[in-house]
């Protein structure tokens, strides 16, 4: 890949980067509620930024697949049929679930199914059954001079590969920038009792405080689900 000079001294485009610490809870709340916690994140993750966008995006997260020789990554895609139906039903605003019986039952069913369909497919991906690297490799056997298939120039399909969500677990968190000008990159670790995030966003846009609050908000509001429905869980008599 060559460039020129110009490509090479033309400025950056400014990310600015935060850390925030979540502090209601963590993994050990989340397991005893009865859901992966990196799943639990995730749709979090994807009500806020549906909430950021107004709507769905791409969305990327980084699963292993060091189990196999020369293994490195695959994606884990985070917009199902099942993610679309939780964040949809949570809508693009709070809603209050003290006294909406109906609704709340609705959402929390809604969000244990989207949980595990993330969970399948996230193990399916560290498994080697992901689809994006497949997709890559294919596109690599092509020769300068030929075109690709139709599939890849479907608008819908690239669409699906502009990454506007960017994510990731960091064992040792610090943080990374946004894959593409108009996204954002969301680093995150989970604690036992709190969970650290790293949002990123290029300075024109200046979501990352916003996108904070809002991940802040989906939490509470998904723990607030939590909460409400195990109270109203009759309690087993011995």
């Amino acid at each position: 890949i060559f460039f020129n000079k110009g490509q090479i001294l033309r400025p950056l485009p400014l990310i600015y980067l935060i850390l925030k610490r979540f502090r209601k809870y963590g993994s050990s709340y989340i397991k005893d509620a009865g859901f992966p916690p990196d799943s639990l994140i995730q749709l979090a993750i994807q009500l806020a930024t549906t909430r950021l966008f107004g709507k769905q995006v791409a969305t990327y997260e980084s699963s292993q697949v060091r189990r196999y020789l020369h293994g490195r990554t695959e994606t884990t895609r985070l917009v199902s049929s099942a993610s679309h139906e939780f964040v949809e039903r949570m809508g693009l605003h709070p809603e209050p679930s003290d006294t909406d019986v109906e609704g709340r039952n609705e959402k929390i069913a809604l969000l244990n199914k989207a949980a595990w369909a993330h969970s399948r497919y996230l193990m399916a991906a560290s498994s080697g059954y992901g689809c994006d690297r497949h997709f890559f490799g294919l596109s690599m056997l092509l020769n300068d001079d030929e075109n690709p298939p139709a599939l890849y120039r479907d608008p819908v399909f690239q669409r699906s590969k502009h990454w506007r969500v960017s994510t990731s677990t960091l064992p040792v968190l610090l943080g990374f920038g946004c894959v593409v000008d108009d996204g954002v990159g969301i680093g995150y670790e989970i604690g036992p009792d709190d969970i650290f995030f790293s949002i990123s966003s290029r300075e024109k846009y200046a979501w990352t405080d916003k996108l904070g609050h809002l991940i802040e908000e989906a939490l509470l509001e998904i723990r607030m689900l939590i909460d409400l429905d195990s109270s109203q869980t009759p309690k087993s008599k011995l």
